[in-house]
């Protein structure tokens, strides 16, 4: 009789056990979030920070190198506006990955820019990592971005 009661329970357990989990990315996925990097760095390249802004999550977590972390798109499009003029900009996307509603963009970067009070401009070179969430409307919002520099720290 024990066993009656126990068995249902040890099914039950098993096939709790094996659902399955979040879908993988579509190729569709892979491809849109491919496209809103090229999006976003075309953006870049006019200055157009306003836009550029509106691909990330409201409660964005921008995380520059050196700095303390940007917290919200409002506090993100003050950094962005603050930026030295670029003279120029390109990214490269090396993965894109993620499962159900959530992602991640790894690539590199290369921006030449004039820091304020130089007379000449620099270039830096280095990589990324951007988490997107999907949203209600399938876009994907970058909700957390990080980036650095492959030179090493001046002295």
């Amino acid at each position: 009789m024990r066993v009656r009661r126990i068995l249902p329970l040890v099914w039950l357990s098993v096939a709790a056990g094996c659902q399955a989990g979040p879908a993988p990315l579509s190729p569709a996925d892979q491809q849109a979030l491919r496209a809103s990097v090229d999006s976003f760095t075309q953006r870049v390249k006019r200055a157009d920070w306003p836009a550029a802004t509106a691909l990330y999550a409201t409660d964005v977590h921008f995380m520059p190198p050196n700095q303390p972390a940007v917290e919200g798109r409002a506090a993100l499009l003050a950094w962005m506006q603050a930026f030295p003029p670029l003279s120029s900009f390109n990214t490269t996307v090396d993965e894109v990955s993620g499962e159900g509603n959530v992602a991640y963009v790894r690539g590199h970067y290369s921006m030449t820019f004039t820091p304020p009070g130089a007379t000449t401009p620099v270039s830096d070179a280095g990589k990324f990592l951007d988490v997107r969430r999907r949203a209600a409307d399938g876009t994907w919002a970058t909700v957390a971005d990080m980036f650095n520099s492959d030179k090493p720290p001046s002295r």
